[in-house]
């Protein structure tokens, strides 16, 4: 174990301490000491094994191939208050973000660590386990993930070649906390107890979706120098928005009541700014064609989200997120023509309830 493990190590508390050797205890009793097959791949690159790098992605690669086992370090499901949560946020998501290279990679993780962070807010909730240390412990983790986010973002979007990839990820992170602020503020209405606690990281929440939705705006006026451009990154925005739609309508009408009514709600507005992007396209309105088609991307995508962490409540607290008494009447009708004249129409994106 090198200095930096060791550190690591010595960081935890004399539970998480304990619950990691009786871990390690358990996996060599059921494991009896043999030479791994990735220890003697790597063992044939010799020349290799001195670069301080390749020893460390090696020993990160292995470890993570041994927690696979579910033995060696049980604990991606920890929350925190539970002894192997220190494992979880000192050990393996720092092993596992060591694997992700490049800027697009490392947005994608921080990406992945806010969402694990908002879930861990959501569970606890839901439960009526958010104490106080757990609400300051998950929020500090989420302004972490969120800020290295940015400067992952920050660093992609130097480069005009790298638009698209901003986009997608500014629009993925946007729909995450979205979503998050729709399923928080239920929450605090079906666990009143646990409202006080989650109030701090749902204002957070809502901050950050507002945040991100002005940057990919700015982002986009930036990038589209003239009405060529802007016109092309509006059709691939109708494409993928219509997309995205058309799954998250096809799941409501699917599930019907077992959908949430901001599940539900969110992808009625999907439709409507759909609608009014195409006429804003039509009408040669490029720059407002594409920020209405693509908050109804990440309308849509909030959609799917919600319904995604309904279902987990669902499934491990039992807790049911007010459900839609029907599907939505617009739903079905995004082909629908629009009466308003397309020459001069240029419509506000429709306000969600998280920018209320």
């Amino acid at each position: 174990m090198n200095d930096e493990w060791q550190d690591r190590f010595r960081a935890l508390s004399e539970l998480e301490k304990a619950a990691v050797r009786e871990e390690l205890r358990v996996f060599m009793r059921d494991h009896p000491a043999q030479v791994p097959f990735s220890v003697r791949f790597f063992e044939r690159f010799d020349s290799a094994i001195y670069n301080p790098r390749v020893q460390f992605t090696s020993a990160a690669v292995a470890l993570v191939l041994a927690a696979g086992t579910g033995t060696a370090f049980a604990a991606q499901n920890a929350l925190p208050g539970e002894p192997l949560y220190g494992v979880k946020v000192n050990v393996e998501e720092p092993i596992l973000g060591s694997l992700a290279t490049s800027p697009e990679a490392q947005a994608d993780w921080n990406a992945r660590l806010a969402a694990q962070r908002l879930s861990e807010a959501v569970q606890l909730a839901a439960q009526n386990k958010l104490t106080p240390a757990a609400a300051s412990t998950i929020a500090g983790g989420l302004d972490q993930a969120a800020e290295n986010f940015d400067a992952n973002v920050a660093h992609l979007a130097t480069s005009s070649s790298n638009a698209a990839t901003v986009a997608t990820l500014t629009s993925n992170m946007e729909a995450t906390f979205a979503a998050n602020t729709q399923v928080m503020a239920e929450l605090q209405n079906i666990v009143p107890n646990a409202a006080a606690n989650l109030a701090p990281i749902l204002s957070r929440v809502q901050e950050r979706a507002v945040s991100l939705n002005n940057a990919r705006t700015q982002f986009d006026k930036a990038t589209q120098a003239n009405s060529g451009q802007a016109r092309a990154a509006a059709q691939t925005a109708l494409s993928s928005a219509q997309q995205q739609v058309n799954q998250v309508t096809a799941k409501v009408v699917q599930t019907r009541s077992a959908t949430s009514s901001s599940a539900s709600w969110q992808a009625e507005q999907a439709q409507v700014e759909i609608q009014s992007g195409k006429e804003n396209l039509a009408a040669g309105n490029y720059m407002a064609a594409l920020e209405t088609l693509q908050a109804a991307t990440v309308e849509a995508q909030a959609a799917q989200i919600n319904i995604s962490i309904g279902e987990q409540l669902s499934s491990a607290t039992g807790i049911q997120l007010p459900a839609t008494s029907s599907v939505p009447a617009a739903f079905g009708q995004t082909e629908a023509t629009s009466t308003v004249n397309t020459s001069t129409v240029i419509q506000p994106r429709v306000r969600s309830r998280h920018d209320q």
